[in-house]
């Protein structure tokens, strides 16, 4: 136990350094302030006492004390450099004109100020050009691996369901399919019954205690509990919801815990890397959700399971319901405005704009949607011919209306104008083979996943076709 207490005091300062050091894109502006002001005057107490007579250098070979107004401009931006270069003028008027003698003349360095200002500037184009570049990279990824999880998920249901139509299973009370159909259920109900919750509320953990009661009946877990992180709790955790009595308090030291909150993935006592440790309190544990610069702040612990539910597609089932609903409780964020402007739309077309709405906002990248008004409504065969067509990356819906029309909707996350045309070719060729009939009446509307505006849009021209509107 001292050597886990070791490891997690070692562990929490590491994060601190981190973030200290490397401070995350959405850093705030005054801590990106008082660290370009830092910078510059450790340079400037370094140099005064090397040489006192001279801090700046001004008679050196090289004006190495630029080098903190320098990184301050790589690390935030050419603004926050410069503020190193007044405060550099600004030791220079004390040094030599507040102490100076009456009617003493000092020629001002006129070639160092604008040398190093120009390197400042120069170095924060540098430093904005690659955090730009840095952020669309990290942002791509990051979207990229959440659809893989998405799909990871999606095959192991088809999986399960093929296993199943080769045995029956008389010890499970639910498939994985009707578990996650209930869930989806007990999101909607508490979304129905809370229409003006507190966004944070339902942002974080809608249906908490469902959700614990969903696993019981599909994945046996006896007792658990969902903990969110909570400064003012007496170990940092708060329990949000429960199932069971008398369950333990959270602590970051027990070696279960440590190893999903290093880790961020769950972990059971079956598995050998956790080796003969005392894991008694818990048995599982997983992440609910995950802060922007990826701190837990939602952590899932059961305390009872039985010995047989530690097999491996029971636990495969209990990790793909765990990372639906951290992925639901994520994707939700934000949806409120677009879910009360257009409330009969598909649920997944709403997370899916709200999510690329906000990465537009954060990272400016742009996301397009495509809307195919089509003539007649699309039979099973006709619809899997469309989806085949679709780029791996979209997301598409069928909305059908009373009228005998239907309309297509196509979202492609992070796309290039060139993309977009080569889809836009691709599908109207698509759509002459699969209806049978030319399909020059068939113009494509594009809209920019940019805001609840063009959501709006898509929500009026849908609904004009769909009763028959020219």
């Amino acid at each position: 136990m001292p050597l886990q207490r070791a490891r997690t005091r070692l562990r929490r300062r590491r994060a601190w350094l981190n973030r200290v050091w490397r401070p995350r894109a959405g850093a705030t502006t005054w801590w990106a302030w008082t660290e370009s002001a830092l910078l510059p005057l450790l340079v400037l107490a370094a140099a005064w006492q090397l040489s006192p007579a001279d801090p700046l250098a001004l008679r050196g070979g090289f004006p190495w004390v630029w080098f903190g107004a320098w990184l301050a401009a790589v690390r935030y931006g050419a603004g926050y450099g410069l503020l190193g270069a007044a405060l550099y003028a600004a030791v220079w008027w004390w040094n030599h004109g507040s102490f100076a003698a009456p009617g003493a003349q000092f020629d001002f360095p006129g070639e160092f100020f604008l040398g190093g200002t120009l390197m400042t500037l120069v170095l924060g184009e540098f430093g904005s050009a690659y955090r730009r570049s840095e952020r669309l990279h990290r942002e791509t990824a990051a979207d990229l691996e959440v659809r893989l999880e998405r799909t990871k998920r999606r095959l192991f249901i088809v999986k399960e369901a093929l296993a199943t139509l080769e045995q029956e299973l008389v010890d499970r009370p639910l498939t994985l399919r009707d578990a996650l159909l209930d869930f989806r259920q007990l999101c909607a109900q508490w979304q129905r019954e809370h229409p003006d919750a507190d966004e944070d509320d339902r942002i974080r953990l809608p249906q908490a205690t469902g959700f614990l009661q969903l696993l019981s009946q599909s994945c046996r877990v006896v007792e658990s509990a969902i903990f969110v992180r909570d400064a003012s709790a007496s170990r940092g955790w708060r329990r949000a919801a429960s199932l069971g009595h008398e369950l333990p308090d959270l602590d970051d030291t027990h070696p279960l815990i440590g190893t999903v909150l290093e880790n961020r993935h769950a972990a059971h006592i079956a598995q050998e890397s956790l080796g003969e440790a005392d894991t008694s309190d818990w048995v599982y544990a997983a992440v609910v959700r995950c802060a922007e610069d990826g701190e837990v702040q939602a952590l899932l612990a059961a305390h009872t399971m039985p010995f047989m539910s530690f097999e491996q597609t029971n636990l495969q089932r209990l990790q793909v319901l765990v990372d639906a609903y951290r992925d639901f409780v994520e994707r939700e964020q934000g949806v409120g405005p677009l879910r009360e402007a257009w409330p009969e739309a598909p649920i997944e077309l709403q997370q899916e704009w709200t999510a690329l709405t906000r990465l537009g906002r954060r990272a400016r990248l742009h996301s397009q949607a495509v809307l195919w008004t089509l003539p007649q409504s699309l039979n099973p065969g006709q619809r899997a011919r469309l989806e085949q067509a679709q780029p791996v990356e979209s997301e598409s819906w069928l909305i059908d209306g009373a009228a005998g029309k239907a309309a297509w909707v196509t979202v492609l996350p992070l796309v290039s104008a060139a993309a977009l045309n080569a889809y836009l070719q691709n599908m109207e060729e698509t759509l002459e083979a699969v209806l049978g009939e030319p399909a020059q009446d068939i113009e494509p509307v594009v809209y920019t996943v940019d805001a609840a505006g063009s959501f709006a849009r898509l929500r009026d021209d849908v609904r004009q076709h769909l009763r028959g509107g020219d």
